[in-house]
């Protein structure tokens, strides 16, 4: 339960009696219209910036707790007091846009209508009235960011930045104006090295809070599905109480080895792949509570190194996903899609057939346990052989969170990974074992 003292005013009043509420709210209209606009009164103690001096503010909370509010009247606030040059940065361009900025708890929504910033998509500028400007900005897109200078930023759901470490980086670069230049971080906490990197820098405060604190404001049906499904377990230590969790004892990956052999956008050379594969472990229902359908599509380099490209794994229908995995198959120009056909049969390529046709297509049939097949890809990992291409924070959860040892059912987009690494490599080096002479040297995976 939310503790008194971090109470906003205006939960304040609404506990006290009637007529005492009455006596405080009967104001005049224009007064009135002021309060609906004044974070003050509505904002928690632990949503308004902190006192002290520091340059990074990491808020780290739970779903439903307030951030993007929080973030959005934080800028609100530095535009007003001196901040010239702000970054907005989100996951996406969508992200920024629709609910950073645009959202119903974005920036513009902080303002009473007549006194909003003017806003210009296509520039991706925002203009206050006193002439304080922000530019928007992709964490997809890192090297915009590469340049640009400021004094004030919002850097949102960090944790959820497949580029989040070039991003940040060059965030950093340009955040270099004014006297005491600030962010503020708003994210769900998740054990990568970026967050963990903030958290401890001396110039970082760190707030933290959970999902229940904000419960007055959220909607009955938001606990009732959210926080009931996941109150209790693991997951819902991570995104309800914001708990900042290591990886799970037995997990056949772990989040330092993923690290290791992170790569960046730059890195890749495409056109020196010898094979691309697009993997899909296909949900056998669709409905809202089917499981995902895994699509991973990944590629081997000449020197036997597998680069995971994309996670595109979706909840949709059967044609839904077919042609998910057809586009991601067509834009990374893959020589064919591998789909797992246990539970779908030939339902899963007549899908794909229905879609495309000439696709070239494998199907693939688990033999063994989801533990086995999984094993010698966790081993490719320990030998550095395989490499992320960016990060892919649902996907790389899914690996560091499952251990074979809890009979949990392994999770789709992992799957798809494992059937995607199996056909580059596994499957190839079982065929031609009797060429191999010692273990592969670790060599660069370019």
């Amino acid at each position: 339960m939310q503790a008194h003292e971090n109470y906003s005013l205006a939960e304040l009043i609404a506990s006290l009696p009637e007529a005492d509420r009455r006596q405080i709210l009967d104001l005049p209209e224009a007064e009135a219209q002021k309060i609906l606009y004044d974070w003050s009164i509505w904002a928690r103690p632990n949503q308004m910036p902190p006192d002290g001096d520091w340059n990074y503010w990491l808020l780290m909370a739970g779903r439903g707790f307030g951030k993007t509010r929080t973030g959005a009247e934080t800028i609100r606030k530095f535009a007003a007091t001196g901040y010239r040059r702000i970054h907005l940065v989100g996951a996406t361009a969508a992200d920024v846009r629709d609910v950073m900025v645009s959202g119903e708890s974005g920036l513009l929504s902080c303002y009473p209508p007549s006194e909003r910033p003017l806003y210009e998509p296509s520039k991706r500028l925002i203009t206050f009235a006193n002439g304080a400007q922000a530019i928007t900005f992709s964490a997809d897109e890192p090297e915009r960011l590469r340049g640009p200078q400021c004094d004030a930023f919002w850097a949102d759901e960090i944790a959820a930045w497949r580029f989040a470490q070039d991003a940040w980086d060059n965030l950093m670069f340009g955040f270099r104006l004014g006297s005491q230049p600030r962010g503020v971080v708003t994210t769900t906490p998740k054990p990568i090295k970026l967050v963990k990197d903030i958290l401890i820098d001396p110039a970082t405060v760190v707030t933290r809070g959970s999902s229940y604190e904000n419960r007055s404001n959220l909607a009955p049906a938001f606990f009732a599905t959210i926080i009931r499904k996941y109150e209790g377990t693991r997951l819902g230590r991570q995104e309800l109480l914001a708990e900042l969790l290591e990886d799970v004892p037995g997990a056949l990956w772990s989040r330092r080895v993923i690290d290791a052999g992170r790569v960046t956008l730059g890195d890749v050379r495409w056109e020196q792949f010898i094979r691309i594969v697009v993997a899909i472990d296909p949900a056998v229902t669709a409905n809202e509570n089917s499981d995902l359908t895994g699509i991973v599509c990944a590629g081997l380099t000449p020197t036997g190194h597998v680069l995971v490209l994309d996670d595109d794994s979706c909840k949709e229908t059967a044609l839904g996903w077919a042609r998910i995995a057809i586009a991601r198959y067509k834009s990374r120009r893959a020589d064919r899609i591998v789909g797992e056909v246990n539970n779908g049969g030939d339902l899963v390529e007549a899908n794909i057939r229905t879609v495309d046709p000439y696709v070239a297509f494998r199907a693939v049939r688990a033999s063994r346990g989801k533990a086995i097949r999984a094993e010698p890809v966790a081993a490719l990992y320990e030998q550095g052989r395989v490499h992320h291409v960016g990060s892919f924070p649902e996907l790389e959860d899914e690996m560091c969170n499952w251990s074979p040892q809890s009979g949990e059912k392994s999770p789709d987009r992992m799957d798809a990974l494992v059937w995607a690494v199996t056909d580059l490599v596994v499957d190839q080096e079982q065929v031609e074992r009797h060429h191999q002479i010692g273990e592969p040297e670790r060599i660069s995976p370019i």
